[in-house]
């Protein structure tokens, strides 16, 4: 026996009267678990000398390391056949879809997916590491895009993960390469009342484009959202059964728009629905034209087309959420951060970050009158307010 293993601390021999006996202490000894008294071939050895160097060994760390590669094993032989990327995807995309998330997470999240596949979609999910991701990710350019894409992406893991398809989050330590973009364009106060004076068929667009009614059913969209505050989601449908603003939603006596719980932007708070103070100048325009039913009949697709051919006509740029900044930029002006937050349904700190545009007290009050303004004498430019030419 050897010196570890005997009671003097020396090597000594140990006698039996057969051989069977000697095997059964042996196989004794074994069964211990001791790691001196096991017959380890020279290359085990080596192994577990090297393993003994590190500063962080322990006999526990090592034991703990042997029972989470079991349960790895054991995890893996109830998942089943190993899935690629792609197969992954594809069943978070119809998890997506029977959680009823809005149609517009369901385009954003297949869109993103479909190029994160084409990308990576053959590779085992198993095998998927954060390398690799990184390395997609750093393919789209930076900016909002490559942040939305990360997004997309950080929700697929996640969930692949808690659901077992694979062993370890790839994502769980990986942090966004980019910051959420601002979009802080606004228009300037003469230029928005063109915008309602073209719209209307009172003026005409541009130099030789004589006026026209063909967008007269756009006028709610741009009062709305430049006097209201309104996001375009909550006026125009991307489908035919989406929730959207109707005429009976405005309360003309109690001078209010309310903005159903359906209607509003999907968040996770319990109750969404706001009520936002209708302006003078927006119920002196939209009274004559009350209806029944959704203000904007429209669908996305089609208010998007018409949308870019008004600002070709009127050669201007159109910044997606200029109404919704331009509120809020002027109405901060002589209202509460608070007050503005709470019309457009949004927190203060989103408001002041997103939205904001930091003008002298008071100069927003014209931009709630805008067909008081003269727009043709005073030109289009304000400040810092958008008004080039396209």
């Amino acid at each position: 026996m050897p010196p570890s293993d005997s009671d003097t601390g020396r090597r000594i021999a140990r006698h039996f009267l057969r051989k069977e006996d000697a095997e059964k202490f042996i196989a004794a000894h074994h069964k211990t678990g001791s790691v001196a008294l096991a017959d380890l071939s020279l290359e085990e050895r080596h192994i577990l000398g090297l393993i003994r160097q590190a500063e962080d060994y322990s006999p526990k760390l090592l034991l703990n390391v042997w029972h989470q590669y079991q349960q790895e094993k054991q995890s893996a032989g109830r998942r089943g056949p190993e899935l690629t990327v792609s197969e992954v995807a594809a069943k978070f995309y119809e998890r997506q879809v029977r959680e009823k998330r809005s149609k517009r997470t369901l385009m954003d999240d297949r869109v993103r997916l479909r190029r994160f596949t084409e990308s990576l979609g053959r590779m085992s999910a198993t095998n998927c590491s954060s390398s690799d991701i990184v390395a997609y990710l750093e393919s789209i350019p930076p900016g909002t895009n490559r942040r939305s894409h990360y997004k997309a992406l950080k929700k697929l893991w996640r969930w692949a993960y808690q659901l077992g398809y694979v062993d370890a989050e790839p994502m769980a330590r990986m942090r966004p390469m980019d910051p959420w973009g601002a979009n802080v364009d606004f228009l300037s106060v003469p230029l928005y009342s063109r915008i309602l004076r073209v719209v209307q068929g009172q003026e005409e667009p541009s130099e030789g484009v004589p006026a026209t009614l063909d967008y007269k059913d756009w006028l709610p969209y741009f009062v709305l959202g430049g006097l209201a505050g309104l996001r375009t989601c909550e006026m125009v449908r991307s489908a035919p059964d989406d929730p959207v603003l109707t005429w009976e939603d405005i309360l003309w006596n109690e001078k209010l728009i309310h903005v159903r719980h359906e209607v509003a932007k999907q968040t996770r708070a319990r109750d969404r629905k706001r009520y936002v103070p209708l302006e003078p100048a927006a119920a002196e325009i939209l009274r004559p034209l009350t209806g029944a039913g959704p203000i904007m009949t429209m669908c996305e697709n089609h208010f998007y087309i018409c949308r870019r051919e008004l600002a070709g006509l009127m050669k201007i740029k159109l910044p997606d959420n200029c109404l919704r900044n331009s509120y809020a930029t002027y109405a901060q002006t002589f209202r509460s951060l608070g007050d503005v937050a709470k019309a457009m349904g949004d927190r203060e700190e989103t408001i002041r970050r997103f939205y904001v545009q930091t003008l002298k007290p008071d100069t927003g009050r014209n931009w709630f009158y805008p067909l008081a303004q003269d727009g043709k004498k005073n030109g289009h430019g304000n400040g810092g307010a958008l008004s080039t030419a396209a």
